[in-house]
Order: structure tokens, then C-alpha cells, then sequence
């Protein structure tokens, strides 16, 4: 299975899925083209059934600068409605891919800026170089946050420390951005796709269902009552006990081996 645009392409092998974005020479930024192109991959991704991990990568210096500023210029009075009509497609896409089962890593070479910074902050786990930073860049042109960041950034910062990210238009480092919860573990920068590799290589051999239900009942839960929320977990855990993998892996545990997950 194979997926080749123009801002985005994947090739999967063994149940794990690389993505890429492959247009350095513009700094793989967020415009219609990488909307459109991420809201069919991840249409997919989210219903391929042999996709059971995804390796999110960029090529060149940035990881991406976010939002095609370029593409704004000429259309300056048409933007009201074409920003609508360009998110439409990204955030689809950026639902479906949080919704699915299978986890996301992200291996972060490059700068990050904007909308990037959300989608990055999506992944379930996040290896980046030791120089890399990230700039919140909403404000400096007059925008308020979409793609996600306000959800993304609070769950992974808090919301005090989110907000003031972005409200303060800050560029912040890979320490500050680890302590801060942003990305998970720092390496030098020759390192962190083969880190990141190794974490995807091993979730993409894990109960994938499983951990669809985990993302999806800590997504949201501090919003909800704690009844609610234990009710959740319980019906997931009810779902999830009934599936190969959970038997395989209580057949595993008594007979002291490795489970042999299947993703089913």
C-alpha cells in the first residue's frame, strides 16, 4: 500500500505506515495541496486494517513553517472564506487520524512553526533533535490558533502554559518544549529518526485495538465526570476482553512468554 502526492507520500511494510512530507525547498508548509492530500491518506489509514502503527516524518530543514503565508498575499480579500474552505479539509484529516487506532510517532528534525506545531503535538509519541524549536507564530501575523492547537497544546502542556505559548507568540526550545510536555524524548539530531523508528517498529506489533481505546478514553477525559469516565473505561475494557489479542495475551502472561499480538 503506497500513497504519493505532491506535499505527502507513504509506503507501509510489516503493518507500519511511513508518512513523509516531501517538500523541503518550501518547508513543508500547510496549504490546500498538503489539506486535500492529508484528508485522503488518512481516509486510508483509518480504514486499512493492516495499518498498525504510523511513522510521521518530514523531509529537508523544517519539519514544517505551517501556514503557506505565500498563498495569502494575492488573495488577501478572498481569505474569510478560503480559510474555511482549506481547514475544512486539513482538520478532517487531522480528527481521523487521532480517532484511529493505530498510535502515531513523530520523528521532528526541524523547526516547527504555527498549525505544525498542533499537528506534531497529535502524535501519541514524539522524538526530537536537541535543535530543534518551536515558534507558536499565530499572533505575529494577526491570527488566532486552528488546526487543533488548542486542543493539542493543552493536552500535552496544560492549558495556562498552552495559552501563554501562543498568546505570547513564543519560540521555545527542545528542552523548554520537553519539560513542558510538548515532545516526549530528545536525541542529536543524527539519532532521532532511527529512535523514532524503534518506537513505531515496536507499537506496530502491539494490541492495536487496544490502544485505540486507550487514546480514545484519555482523549477528552478530564472534560468529562468522573462517572462518566469510569463507565467509559469500563465498557472499553469490556470490548477490548472480548478481542484475539487481550486472550492472546492472558495465554502469554500464564504460560510466561511473549504475547504474539496480531492487532485483532
Amino acid at each position: 500500500m503506497e500513497f504519493h502526492g505532491q506535499s505527502v507520500r507513504m509506503t507501509m511494510e510489516d503493518g507500519l505506515a511511513r508518512v513523509a512530507f516531501c517538500q523541503p525547498d518550501r518547508g513543508n508548509p500547510i496549504d490546500a495541496t498538503l489539506g486535500a492530500e492529508l484528508l485522503e491518506l488518512s481516509g486510508i489509514l483509518f480504514t486499512s486494517p493492516q495499518v498498525r502503527a504510523v511513522l510521521m516524518t518530514a523531509e529537508g530543514r523544517f519539519f514544517s513553517v505551517g501556514g503557506d503565508l505565500n498563498s495569502f498575499k494575492d488573495r488577501i480579500d478572498e481569505l474569510p472564506r478560503l480559510i474555511l474552505d482549506w481547514t475544512s479539509d486539513f482538520h478532517t484529516a487531522l480528527v481521523r487520524l487521532r480517532r484511529m487506532d493505530a498510535p502515531i510517532v513523530c520523528a521532528v528534525e526541524g523547526g516547527v512553526a504555527g498549525g505544525a506545531v498542533s499537528m506534531m503535538a497529535f502524535a501519541d509519541v514524539i522524538h526530537a533533535a536537541d535543535s530543534v524549536r518551536f515558534t507558536a507564530a499565530f499572533p505575529a501575523i494577526g491570527f488566532c490558533a486552528d488546526s487543533g492547537t488548542t486542543v493539542s497544546l493543552s493536552e500535552r502542556m496544560g492549558i495556562a502554559r498552552a495559552r501563554r505559548f501562543i498568546l505570547c507568540n513564543e519560540t521555545i526550545t527542545a528542552a523548554e518544549a520537553r519539560d513542558a510536555g510538548l515532545v516526549d524524548h530528545l536525541h542529536p539530531l543524527a539519532e532521532v529518526r532511527a529512535a523514532a523508528e524503534a518506537t513505531a517498529m515496536r507499537l506496530a506489533q502491539g494490541p492495536t485495538r487496544a490502544y485505540g481505546m486507550i487514546k480514545r478514553s484519555f482523549s477528552g477525559a478530564l472534560g468529562r465526570s468522573i462517572d462518566e469516565q469510569l463507565e467509559l473505561e469500563a465498557q472499553s475494557l469490556s470490548q477490548v476482553a472480548g478481542l484475539a489479542d487481550a486472550r492472546e495475551g492472558i495465554e502469554a502472561f500464564v504460560q510466561k512468554r511473549k504475547a504474539d499480538f496480531t492487532g485483532r
